[in-house]
């Protein structure tokens, strides 16, 4: 990868971590999701309407990949449907675990900035952790529309 493409993609990660567009002040009764192995934490909220992400939001701390990682799920999530958000986080966990091409992010947007992490396995944890989180709270959340 270019060093200008490196450039922007570094800019891109910056701007979703100092200037998130999905964090929130949640409530400290929903469930934390944390990295051991470095200290980030994220909580996340969803807003189903129906079958519809009406909004995903996120609060924590840790590292710009974590943060920014945790924006950029929001963005992508928020107005899909709960399958489109299964499938869309499936994918992203594969491409950083180096099942699948990181080409694939390009359809995503700014997530295209994550792709290099996958080649660093140390901050894959960080770059993921919402990412299993959030398939988490969707799996809590479908259970407690249908329990």
């Amino acid at each position: 990868m270019s060093d200008q493409f490196n450039e922007l993609f570094q800019e891109i990660l910056r701007d979703h971590f100092k200037h998130p567009r999905y964090r929130a002040v949640l409530n400290p009764n929903l469930p934390l999701f944390e990295n051991p192995s470095c200290g980030d934490q994220v909580r996340l909220q969803v807003k189903l309407n129906e079958n519809i992400i009406e909004n995903f939001s996120f609060d924590g701390s840790g590292c710009s990949i974590s943060m920014a990682s945790a924006d950029m799920l929001c963005e992508i999530l928020t107005g899909k449907t709960v399958e489109q958000a299964f499938q869309i986080i499936d994918e992203f966990l594969k491409i950083m675990r180096g099942e699948l091409e990181t080409s694939l992010l390009q359809k995503y947007g700014d997530l295209e900035a994550l792709a290099g992490v996958a080649q660093l396995p140390v901050r894959v944890k960080c770059a993921t952790l919402a990412w299993n989180g959030a398939k988490r709270v969707l799996e809590l959340s479908l259970e407690s529309q249908n329990g």
